[in-house]
This record gives C-alpha cells, sequence and structure tokens, in this order.
C-alpha cells in the first residue's frame, strides 16, 4: 500500500514539475480553451440552435480566445443537428476580429457589457443574413432574436466565471451571482453531454443534478435555489419536452438548500421529493421517468463525493458574519482592553524603575567603605584607625569628596597630615578610592542613560495606551454599518478597475455616513476623484465630498464623507531665511475623509538644513496620524517620542495643528510651543496664544489646547515665530482691515509685512497660513 501511495505521489510530483514549466502551461491552457470552444459548440438549444460557443469566445481571456474559435469551428464542422454550421463559424470569427480591434482599448475590453455584446451582435448579423437569404420573417427571425439574447446572457455568466478562474479566488466567498455564474458555465459545458446517453439516461442532466446537489449542501438556501433555477434554465432551453426541468430543478435546489443543515441524506432526499413532484405536472411521459433515473444516480453519486474543505470555505463564511453592531462592540471591548493592558505596563515600568532606584541608591561613603575594607582589613593598624580613632578616620576620608567631585580623582596631598602620620598604606587608600569612584561614575552614567531609556519607553506605552483609547471612542460615535451601501460601493470600485479588498460605510450618532475603502490600484489606473465621488454618492443616495487618498505599501486608503455644510479657502506664503533654499518651516493642510479640515505648521528650531530637517519631520508625521484618525495628544507624544530617540543633536520643533469641524464650525487649536493665531469673526480679529513646550525636549509633553466655533466668512491666520518677531498688534490690524475674499493675498502681505518691520537685525524663516470658511 505504501508503495501504491509513493508511487502515486511521484507521479503527482513530476506533473507538478511539469506544469511549472511556462511553456507547457501555455499548451495546457491552449489545449483547455479548445476543448471549452468544442464542447461548447456542441450544446444545442431549442431543438438545432447552437449559440454557446461565439459566448464562449466572447468572455476567453484573450490569449485563448483563438483556441477557443478553433475548437468551436471544429465542434460545428462535426456532423450535428445544428442549423447550417457555416453561420456559426463566420459568427465566432466575427467575436474574435471584434476583440481584436478592440483590444487596444482597455476601457472597451475591460467593461462588464462587452463580452455579451460582443457575443450578441455577430449572431444578430448572420440571423437576419439567413431571414434575408431565405425570406422567413416569422417564427426563425424570432427565434434568431432569442438565440442572440440567449447569448449574450451566456456571455455574461462565462466571463465572470472566467475572472473567478483568473483571480484564484481560493480564500474568497461565492456570493448568489458567482454560484449563478459557475453553475451556467458548468451547463453550457455539460449540454454537450445531454445527448450522450446510457438505456436512456443523460449523462449530462446526471452531472448536472449532482451540481446542484454539492452547491445545496454548501451554499445552503441561496446556493441550492440559485443553481437549481440556473442549471434548470439551460436544461430546459436544450430540448422540446425539458420545460418542466425549469422548475423541478429549482424546487428542488431550494428544497434541498433549506435542509442542507441536517446533512447530506436530507439534502438528496429533499431534492429528489421536490424534483418527483414537480415533474408530475408531465405525467405518462418516459422522459419522466428516465429523469428520475437520473436524480436517483446523481443522488448515489452525491453520497458517495468526499467532503471538501475547499468548497466548504468558499459557502462558509457568509453565513458566520458577525452582525456590524456585534462587531463595532467586539471590536471597541478589544480596544479598550488593549489600551489598558498598555496603561498598565506603563505603570509598572514606572514603579519597578522607583523600586530600583531605591535598592540601588550609592553615594560617596560607600565608596569609602569599600576602599578602606578592600586595604584596612590585612592591616596590623586597622584598630588603631577604626576604633581607637574612628571618628577622626571618617572626617579624613569626608575631606576626600571636594576633590573627588572637583578633579576626579584624589592624590595623597588630599589627605590631612594626622590621618598621613596614622597611616603606613595611604597610597593604597589612595588608589582604592579613585578606583571605586570610577565605578560609580559609570554606574551613575549607566544609570542616567536606563532612565533616559525608561522615560522614552514608558512614554511610548502610555501613547500607545491613549491611541487605542482614541480608536475605541472614534469606534463607538459609529451607530451602525451599512451592509447594502458598502456593496453598492463595492461595484462601483470595480468598474472603475480597482480591486476592494475591504468596503466599510459606517452612520455615525448624527446619521451622517463616512465611506472607508482599502483598495488594490493596477499599475497605470488614474482616479478620477470627482468621477468616483459623483457614481459612489448616486450609489449610496447621498451626496459625499472628494475622498481622502492614502497610499499604504500597494494599497490605498479611501475615505470620503458626506459633503459637508462649510468649505475651506487656503492661502499659504512663505520665506526662507536670507533667502536660502531650505526652510525650517513646514506646512500641510488635508482633510481627513470624515468632515474634519486639519491644518498644521511645525517650525525647526533655527534656520536652514537642520531646522528644515526637524520643521519637515514633524509635520510629515503629524499629517500622516492625524489623517490615519490617531488623536490629538497620541500623535504629540509620538512625535515627541521620535525626536527624542532621533540621536545626534538636540532636535527641537513647534507644532501648531488647527481642526475644523465642517458639519459644524466648531475647532480645535493645539499648540506645542508654537505662535499665537489670529482669529477674525465678525470683522473683530482676536490674537489667540497659548504657553507651551516644542517637541524634542521633554519625556512629557502636552498641547496647549483651546475650542472656538467659526461661522462662514471667518478668517484664521496661523503663522511662525518670524511673523510675531516685530510684535502682534501689526498682525491683528492688517487681519481685521483686510476688506477682500482672497486668503492666498491675505498670506502674502503678513509675509512680507513681517520680512520688511523686523529691525532686530535678525532673520527668521516666516510662514503664514490663511484659512477662510465659506
Amino acid at each position: 500500500m505504501n508503495m501504491e501511495e509513493n508511487s502515486l505521489r511521484r507521479v503527482q510530483d513530476r506533473l507538478r514539475e511539469a506544469l511549472s514549466v511556462p511553456y507547457v502551461q501555455k499548451a495546457v491552457m491552449l489545449a483547455v480553451a479548445a476543448l471549452a470552444g468544442f464542447l461548447s459548440a456542441r450544446g444545442l438549444v431549442f431543438g438545432k440552435y447552437a449559440p454557446f460557443a461565439a459566448a464562449a469566445a466572447a468572455a476567453a481571456p484573450f490569449p485563448a480566445m483563438w483556441a477557443v474559435i478553433f475548437g468551436g469551428a471544429v465542434g460545428y464542422l462535426i456532423p450535428a443537428p445544428v442549423d447550417v454550421p457555416a453561420r456559426y463559424i463566420a459568427a465566432l470569427l466575427a467575436v474574435g476580429a471584434i476583440r481584436w480591434s478592440l483590444s487596444e482599448l482597455k476601457s472597451v475590453r475591460e467593461h462588464p457589457v462587452f463580452a455579451p455584446a460582443a457575443a450578441f451582435l455577430p449572431l444578430l448579423a448572420t440571423g437576419v443574413t439567413m431571414v434575408l437569404i431565405n425570406g422567413s420573417l416569422s417564427n426563425v427571425a424570432a427565434m434568431y432574436v432569442a438565440e442572440s439574447f440567449l447569448a449574450g446572457g451566456t456571455a455574461y455568466f462565462l466571463q465572470r466565471a472566467v475572472r473567478l478562474v483568473e483571480t484564484r479566488r481560493e480564500s474568497a466567498v461565492f456570493d448568489s451571482g458567482d454560484v449563478a455564474a459557475v453553475v451556467v458555465s458548468l451547463g453550457v459545458l455539460l449540454l454537450s453531454f445531454s445527448g450522450l446517453t446510457v438505456a436512456g439516461v443523460s449523462v449530462g442532466r446526471v452531472l448536472i443534478v449532482l451540481t446542484i446537489l454539492v452547491c445545496a449542501r454548501h451554499g445552503g438556501l441561496s446556493g441550492g435555489a440559485v443553481a437549481g433555477i440556473a442549471a434548470g434554465a439551460v436544461q430546459g432551453l436544450s430540448t422540446a419536452g425539458l420545460s418542466y426541468l425549469s422548475g423541478a430543478y429549482g424546487l428542488g435546489g431550494l428544497m434541498a438548500g433549506v435542509f442542507s443543515p441536517l446533512g447530506k441524506i436530507a439534502v438528496a432526499v429533499a431534492f429528489v421529493i421536490s424534483n418527483g413532484i414537480a415533474s408530475l405536472q408531465v405525467s405518462g411521459s418516459m422522459q419522466v421517468f428516465y429523469g428520475a433515473v437520473e436524480v436517483a444516480a446523481a443522488s448515489i453519486l452525491y453520497m458517495v463525493l468526499p467532503q471538501s474543505r475547499r468548497l466548504s470555505n468558499l459557502f462558509a463564511v457568509r453565513r458566520d458574519k458577525l452582525p456590524g453592531d456585534s462587531l463595532r462592540k467586539n471590536v471597541i471591548l478589544r480596544l479598550r482592553y488593549a489600551a489598558d493592558a498598555m496603561r498598565g505596563a506603563s505603570e509598572s515600568v514606572d514603579k519597578i524603575s522607583k523600586k530600583l532606584q531605591d535598592t540601588a541608591a550609592d553615594d560617596l561613603p560607600g565608596v569609602y567603605g569599600r576602599a578602606a575594607e578592600k586595604v584596612c582589613s590585612g592591616c596590623s593598624q586597622c584598630a588603631v584607625c577604626w576604633r581607637k580613632n574612628k571618628d577622626e578616620t571618617q572626617k579624613s576620608f569626608s575631606r576626600l569628596s571636594y576633590p573627588l567631585r572637583e578633579h576626579g580623582r584624589v592624590d595623597r596631598s588630599d589627605f590631612d597630615v594626622p590621618f598621613l602620620t596614622r597611616c603606613g598604606r595611604a597610597g593604597e587608600i589612595r588608589d582604592a578610592v579613585n578606583g571605586e569612584y570610577k565605578e560609580l561614575l559609570a554606574k551613575e552614567s549607566a544609570k542616567m542613560r536606563a532612565e533616559q531609556v525608561r522615560a522614552v519607553v514608558e512614554e511610548h506605552f502610555r501613547s500607545t495606551s491613549q491611541m487605542l483609547g482614541d480608536m475605541a471612542e472614534e469606534f463607538e460615535q459609529y451607530q451602525r454599518f451599512d451592509e447594502e451601501s458598502a456593496e453598492q460601493v463595492r461595484e462601483v470600485l470595480r468598474r472603475r478597475e480597482l480591486t476592494p479588498i475591504e468596503v466599510c460605510c459606517r452612520i455615525d450618532k448624527f446619521g451622517r455616513m463616512t465611506v472607508e475603502a482599502h483598495v488594490m490600484r493596477p499599475r497605470g489606473v488614474h482616479i478620477n476623484k470627482g468621477q468616483l465621488t459623483r457614481e459612489i454618492s448616486s450609489a449610496c443616495g447621498r451626496t459625499f465630498a472628494q475622498p481622502s487618498v492614502a497610499a499604504a505599501g500597494e494599497r490605498i486608503k479611501l475615505q470620503m464623507c458626506q459633503k459637508p455644510v462649510y468649505a475651506i479657502e487656503r492661502g499659504f506664503a512663505q520665506h526662507a531665511a536670507g533667502g536660502a533654499s531650505l526652510c525650517g518651516d513646514c506646512a500641510a493642510s488635508f482633510t481627513d475623509g470624515s468632515g474634519r479640515y486639519f491644518a498644521l505648521i511645525s517650525d525647526g528650531m533655527g534656520t536652514g538644513g537642520r531646522a528644515a530637517v526637524d520643521g519637515t519631520m514633524t509635520a510629515s508625521m503629524a499629517h500622516s496620524l492625524l489623517k490615519a484618525g490617531i488623536g490629538f495628544e497620541s500623535t504629540l507624544r509620538m512625535i515627541n517620542s521620535a525626536m527624542l530617540a532621533k540621536g545626534g543633536e538636540e532636535s527641537l520643533a513647534t507644532l501648531d495643528v488647527a481642526c475644523i469641524d465642517l458639519f459644524t464650525g466648531e475647532t480645535q487649536l493645539r499648540k506645542a510651543g508654537a505662535a499665537g493665531t489670529v482669529l477674525r469673526r465678525r470683522h473683530k480679529a482676536e490674537y489667540l496664544e497659548a504657553k507651551s513646550v516644542p517637541v524634542g525636549i521633554l519625556p512629557e509633553i502636552r498641547f496647549a489646547r483651546s475650542e472656538k466655533h467659526l461661522e462662514s466668512g471667518d478668517l484664521l491666520v496661523m503663522v511662525s515665530d518670524g511673523v510675531t518677531a516685530a510684535g502682534t498688534e501689526w498682525l491683528c490690524d492688517l487681519v481685521t482691515n483686510f476688506a477682500e475674499d482672497d486668503a492666498q493675498l491675505l498670506a502674502e502681505q503678513i509675509v512680507d509685512r513681517a520680512v520688511r518691520d523686523r529691525a532686530d537685525g535678525h532673520e527668521d524663516d516666516v510662514s503664514a497660513m490663511v484659512l477662510r470658511v465659506e
């Protein structure tokens, strides 16, 4: 038995090795395509019409198209009841010509309607030609039209099945449309076997019934019903007298799916009984008897068919999917648990560090004690020094503290005369004290470095905990998830040649929807934000703003919210100190896809290249974290930790952030060492200033916070400290008296005035950002 298994395994390995060769793979693909074309050409509907080869040629992958056409032509040339084989061969060639001539137009050839149209038009044209030649305009013309529509519909299902094979969605899930596509494709291929009978029993129909039973067992109610209806439609149209199969297979698949939770036997029994009841309408027909035998044979094959885990996975996920609200609550609980765990880890690090400091405390008396123990323990004068004259000896050692701290070592001259008179080993004492003091300095240095690392790690734990808490609060704001809208968005993305990985439509407590999608974008595909916004708005029945796009590796994150009440006009101007090419100020503005507008300015300390690096690093990190939905305090702490851990010389930068809710006008201002902000409401300017520390100085840092409410026409002016170096009164007057509606013009006037009016003899980088609410 083992020898047979080993032989079989060796054969399988050789086959895999042979199929791994590109030329062999291509040859196998062409052979399979030709066989599919041949089988499609042999399938008949209405007794003598064979439109399926044209549908297969229209739906096949382009490299395999000519193989399908060749196989179809061979199938038509072999004698069969088909009506005028030359007409179908001409239609096949026309399908190939259409696809070849339009192969360079990607938007056309990948459109869902292209394959059905490529199959429909040639058959309709050749059918009309036959009608004109034969002079018939009645029943035959109607059959040609019906055949053309049937080819177009079949091409759609075949195309969908081909894409399932091309993408190899082994870990994905079959929905109802996928099941219908697979069953129709198998039905078309097996239709050629319908005429192959054994004692009157059709081999093709046995295999079709077996397919329905498998779909019902693994796909449940929807899988069985869709498979039964699709298979019944294909078989019912094949030959006169079999129309009853449409109802028999459909009802059998439905009932088999209903009883699928009870096991394989229940599925088979339910299908046999339901199929028999539906077949009673054709009483006294031998075809009904043979149909019952076919169902019985398929049921027996189904019972002995081994269980397939891969088929189960294709259908199982949709049954076990958590409801949206339950999933939301589960995610919130897990995020909060993780946040508490990280907070506890931070507190544990702090407590352990304090205990270690207490237990490891050391000072100069310990240095003297260890030095005396090394030298004096074997000395004959130990009793004189440490018993009779103990106080004088301790005072002599204590006098060494100043030279140790001042010079880092002691000499023989630092000992007092009475000590030198008593001690004959003063030189050894000196060397022992110097050695112990060096060890003490090394320990203190290591302790300081460990303390710095501990502070950074503790702050990292704390910032991570707060970040997770912020995410939990954000999830809690959403009331429910709209699965129907998410499916509509997926269809829109597919039409735009974007592969959706995950799509989520969230509705918050105010009834506003936020769409978040993670997609794979093929190379060369451009995202038209305007067109995409219009299509998603139409699909969801809501008006959305343009999406926020963020790249994460090969994936792209699209986030968009309903169109807000307000819009922001932005103006920005900048001047580098001394006309340098690098500026220490860095600014950014963006929407986060949830109806919030962010603006930020970071000022690296100093001017030139180092300031530019610090300012750019701070601004880019803040941009990425805030756009990802991280809270203000968590963002600040993570940037601060990065600046402290950067190494090298000291790195400092300010950070000024404004966040405007475009639905309500509520504005949050956050400053870390940044200059003040000017707010103009109803043509009155107000200078908002808050004291805070820049990032990169202390392990623990917090934003200075303030909240304001903005309305249409209000101005918010954010500046770097280069603007306020000459005072703030002129800035408030300029903003108050500015009468234009041009934010860019105001930003340029602020920068020009700040550069011109500075009179202290120093130059600094100057930046101004003006936000006008519309």
